[in-house]
């Protein structure tokens, strides 16, 4: 029977130790203050941590093989032969002879578990006792706990000391790393430390109990008394319109301190490793896309460590770039090969291009041995060329520390309170199951995610780039909007705090335009309902809630109760919904207030447009989630997203820096970055869509660009060839690679 392929999270669950289950005792939540607790648990809003530059030699695209199913020692031949140019080792103890190897060949590596394995990943069968279960528990190897935190120093020290001694390219705590399992809505930390801290974390943010409780809409007596309200608790009131009616303060503030808690201890954990060795970055592999579970809100996370491997579920690491974009610092995918030749090339091409250093290679199939012989996987010795190209000087430009990503003044708000509220409208129709929503269904039918993937893709298509803004470095002043951008996009930010709306307020009052697409500011930062959103009057919009949402049966647009069905068949509530054109209208009762511009759809009003002091501002109230899905991009919806939104932002006086024609026109699903390193740039040009490249429309072709910038001396670092001068240039294209010019500016 042959050998069953398994995937890397299945792996990690099944190499996982033994570990055990903390019970939960209920009289738990009332017994904090009898239990000895620290008292400098941080509580301060988390500062960035420093900045460790990539070491001169790391200046190209490394692939790291995962030693699964393979051994570096055993296999270098092998390894030369595809062109892999780095390895991993597991923790470091006891590893002396592979770091030795090292530095023989001159082979770099990263330390995975480099804090052993147990407690940033909890073990197959403690994830099971802990999920799909609705009540708050304690967290067995509770984060709040010294022990815990000891004992994951403990496990740096000893492998830190063994690794640094050769090619280290960064240490990963763990992989897989969660507060609970993955993005499964497990309800912990209730050990009474954690409790301690959460409760010294409201003081330090509230500074008054009075002030939480006019916030919260409680009465508590003070904040020793605070007890947490998981969601099966809040949801209560949350399950139908209005969604001024709601309030789920209590439960998104504990989930958000439970993400900061999260974060601090990476930070602290980082601090550490860096102690130990300071050359090095330090951080983790196996992130999850943001949810309202497991610890990944990354305006957080990105502040907490130096670099990290992360999914790509809904644009994350279009997020990490953003935040990571100046100064940098690496953030890397995993990758395994798993499409066609043309597709797994186009993966590789595509990192590169958007500024990933390097790729951890989860080598499932590569590998195989037949009569005692070793041998590569065909697919993996046709891309070998691939491999080492990528691996090649072309990409250094991009990958030079001093380098960015010099993205259109184009801004997509990234808002986790409105991530967590908008999961808790997504869980509406599981009802009293919300707590089998596990993160293989949450990874394909997560709307927030959808949602920020289909703004991506919208602006990518129309020829443009974009930077997230992390509502942190709003609430924090760090950050100055007019400056730094001339459209910010609000995709579907529900909550919102007065912080926050005066600063886009101010946005539009310096001239900057604004652009909602639905449920704008409905809620407040922790998720209590607003009788008018909070820019409704910026945007110059009425809500009449009592007319619904969608189809007026519901508020939730993908429909997880489906999650085996094609994505299409997941759109119940589209049935039936207002449609403007080919596009979903989401509010039924929004309409414009005396003075706006506006259209028309049934009886409800969008494109609602509004001047406001210098500015402008555009509440769609359509939904684009659907333009997340290739079919729908590809169709009649996603024609009509790309014309209204390039028409907003010709409007706001942006136009495509970068143009690409072929014979038959305009060539569709092209994307093109400009990175910038002084007065120099590299342009990276390559197809957006996947799903085209094995079909007769993705043959190599002749390609005409136009570039909006006084161009001198533009040469394709593939091949060589110089172009020189001027603003239009010809060239050849493989769709399932890149290509890839630099260039500086004339005058």
């Amino acid at each position: 029977m042959p050998e069953q392929k398994i995937s890397r999270r299945a792996f990690l669950q099944r190499a996982a130790l033994v570990a055990g289950s903390v019970a939960v005792d209920p009289p738990v939540l009332g017994l904090a203050a009898e239990v000895p607790v620290t008292s400098d648990y941080p509580v301060a809003p988390l500062e960035p941590l420093r900045i460790i530059r990539q070491r001169a030699a790391w200046k190209q695209f490394t692939i790291l093989v995962w030693q699964y199913k393979n051994d570096v020692r055993r296999d270098f031949s092998l390894y030369e032969k595809a062109g892999l140019r780095g390895f991993h080792i597991d923790r470091g103890a006891g590893a002396e002879d592979r770091v030795r190897f090292s530095l023989e060949k001159k082979f770099p590596y990263y330390v995975d578990h480099a804090a052993g394995k147990g407690i940033l990943f909890l073990q197959k069968d403690v994830q099971q006792k802990i999920s799909r279960k609705a009540a708050l528990q304690v967290r067995p190897h509770s984060l709040a706990d010294p022990k815990t935190i000891e004992q994951l120093k403990a496990w740096l020290r000893e492998n830190i000391a063994v690794t640094k001694k050769g090619l280290v390219y960064a240490y990963a705590f763990d992989d897989e790393i969660s507060l609970g399992a993955f993005n499964n809505p497990v309800e912990v930390d209730i050990h009474p430390q954690s409790l301690a801290w959460y409760r010294q974390w409201l003081a330090r943010r509230y500074g008054t109990i009075d002030k939480l409780n006019g916030a919260w809409a409680t009465s508590f007596a003070s904040f020793a008394t605070i007890q947490p309200m998981g969601f099966d608790e809040a949801r209560k009131n949350a399950t139908q319109p209005p969604l001024s009616s709601w309030n789920l303060s209590q439960w998104l503030e504990w989930r958000h301190f439970m993400d900061y808690q999260f974060a601090q201890v990476l930070a602290d954990l980082t601090r550490y490793s860096n102690s130990l060795d300071a050359r090095i970055p330090a951080g983790f592999v196996g992130g999850q896309q943001p949810s309202a579970y497991g610890g990944f809100d990354y305006a957080l996370l990105t502040r907490a460590v130096q670099w990290m491997e992360a999914s790509d579920f809904g644009a994350t690491n279009e997020v990490v770039r953003s935040f990571w974009n100046r100064p940098r610092r690496p953030h890397v995918q995993t990758y395994d090969a798993r499409f066609s030749e043309k597709g797994s090339a186009w993966t590789l091409w595509h990192r590169l291009a958007h500024g990933q250093q390097a790729t951890i290679v989860w080598p499932e199939g590569w590998f195989s041995e037949t009569e005692g012989r070793r041998e590569l996987a065909p697919k993996i010795k046709n891309l070998a060329p691939v491999f080492r190209e990528v691996q090649g000087r072309a990409g250094e430009f991009i990958l030079h520390p001093d380098s960015y990503l010099d993205a259109d003044p184009i801004g997509i708000y990234y808002s986790h309170s409105s991530i967590r509220a908008g999961w808790a409208i997504d869980s509406i129709v599981h009802g009293r199951s919300w707590p089998n929503r596990l993160t293989r269904m949450d990874d394909d039918n997560l709307s927030s995610a959808r949602l920020r993937f289909a703004w991506c893709k919208i602006l990518e298509d129309l020829g443009y780039q974009y930077d997230f803004v992390s509502y942190l470095d709003v609430q924090e002043e760090r950050v100055d909007l007019a400056k730094r951008f001339k459209v910010i996009i609000l995709p579907q930010t529900l909550c919102l705090s007065e912080r926050e709306a005066q600063a886009l307020r101010q946005f539009v009052g310096n001239g900057g335009v604004l652009i909602a697409d639905a449920l704008c500011g409905l809620l407040s930062e922790t998720g209590r309902g607003r009788r008018v959103g909070a820019l409704d009057d910026i945007f110059g919009i009425v809500r009449d809630e009592t007319r619904g949402y969608l189809n007026g049966e519901g508020i939730t647009e993908v429909d997880a109760e489906q999650y085996e069905k094609p994505f299409a068949e997941r759109l119940t509530a589209y049935r039936g919904a207002l449609q403007f054109g080919a596009m979903i209208v989401h509010e039924r009762g929004t309409r414009a207030s005396p003075g706006s511009v506006f259209e028309i759809a049934g009886d409800a009003h969008v494109l609602v447009r509004r001047g406001a002091d210098k500015g402008r501002a555009l509440y769609l109230n359509l939904t684009p989630l659907a333009y997340s899905d290739f079919y729908f991009r590809a169709g009649a919806m996603g024609g009509a997203w790309r014309e209204v939104v390039g028409k907003v932002l010709n409007n706001a006086g942006l136009r495509p820096r970068v143009e690409i024609a072929s014979a038959a026109g305009r060539e569709p699903w092209m994307e093109s970055l400009l990175w910038r390193n002084r007065n120099r740039y590299c342009l990276a040009i390559l197809k957006n869509a996947p799903e085209i490249l094995d079909t007769g429309s993705s043959d190599v072709k002749e390609i005409s660009m136009r570039i909006a910038l006084p161009v001198r001396a533009l040469r394709n670092l593939r091949t060589g060839k110089v172009f020189g001068n001027g603003q239009s240039f010809s060239d050849r294209f493989s769709p399932w690679e890149a290509n890839i010019y630099e260039f500086s500016l004339g005058k």
